[in-house]
């Protein structure tokens, strides 16, 4: 469980700066933290890829969570979504259709473009995957007051905005 930090805790704590307390040394903290926080990430989606099927790829597992939220796309909306090159989604999308998790649907709308959906066996692995990651956030956050969950949630919006 994760306590939740007083201002005792933060002299203590090695990942703040001890010294003047100014922005650059709070800012060399947050750089710090993310660091972290990105190989965490990074290994987990390696992980969750791996657990979804063995031969998924990290960026396989992004664009099927991402179509398991915003539902079928087409593959330039789809590799504008998750910032990445259209040759690559349609890679992706190629290895995934293989492996049974994906599937390329005619565009009622426009008979030339194909649009991705997720197949139900890849909807079923990524509920059983996501309820996982819930059940383990909830662990983790459990020992924190709700006040401080509702921060935490504020301040990762306003982060992910700029």
């Amino acid at each position: 469980m994760i306590p939740t930090m007083t201002e005792t805790d933060h002299v203590a704590d090695a990942s703040v700066p001890s010294g003047t307390g100014d922005l650059d040394d709070a800012i060399v903290s947050v750089e710090r933290e993310f660091g972290a926080l990105f190989v965490q990430l990074r290994n987990r989606m390696r992980l969750q890829a791996q657990e979804l099927h063995p031969q998924v790829q990290p960026f396989g597992y992004l664009m099927l969570s991402a179509l398991l939220r915003s539902g079928p796309m087409h593959a330039g909306a789809l590799a504008e979504a998750l910032s990445a090159d259209k040759s690559l989604v349609s890679r992706q999308a190629s290895q995934l259709e293989q492996l049974g998790l994906l599937r390329r649907e005619q565009d009622p709308a426009d008979r030339r473009a194909t649009y991705f959906t997720i197949t139900d066996e890849a909807r079923g692995r990524l509920d059983r995957i996501i309820g996982n990651n819930r059940r383990e956030l909830r662990a983790g956050l459990t020992g924190w007051n709700v006040e401080d969950v509702r921060v935490f949630a504020r301040l990762l919006h306003r982060m992910n905005e700029f």
